[in-house]
């Protein structure tokens, strides 16, 4: 089956397109992380896209034990980032830890540049928690 230039054209652009769009995300999965006695919160890896900045985290407590994150803040370069959207829990209700005592979390904030340091706090009942996230 042979294709006509003008389909060649489009077939082209089309692939072009596709190898591009990735290109927007960068998944930076090399940064280490200091919760402390509030909630421990381990980051995993972060996601600068060109829409949001998704910070990918594990929340570790003792099973069959709850808690509430009622917001989320990342604070960089001297910008604070008000966390929109959180996947795993839900912003100010209860969760509760299953029998393994680990929870993955994803919590959204509005698109920033990529960061050596920030700071990701969490508002809970018990008090604010503060975890410090360093690139390696």
């Amino acid at each position: 089956m042979s294709l006509s230039n003008s389909s060649r054209v489009i077939l082209s652009v089309f692939i072009a397109s596709m190898m591009a769009m990735p290109l927007g995300a960068k998944v930076v999965r090399k940064y280490s992380s200091t919760p402390d006695a509030t909630l421990a919160v381990k980051v995993d890896s972060v996601d600068f896209r060109n829409d949001l900045t998704r910070v990918y985290c594990k929340f570790s407590g003792v099973p069959h034990t709850s808690n509430r994150v009622d917001s989320a803040k990342l604070e960089t370069g001297g910008n604070v980032y008000e966390g929109n959207d959180i996947d795993g829990v839900d912003f100010k209700r209860y969760f509760q830890w299953e029998d393994d005592g680990n929870i993955m979390i994803e919590i959204d904030f509005p698109a920033m540049k990529d960061f050596k340091f920030a700071r990701l706090n969490l508002s809970t009942p018990r008090g604010a928690s503060v975890t410090k996230i360093t690139r390696k």
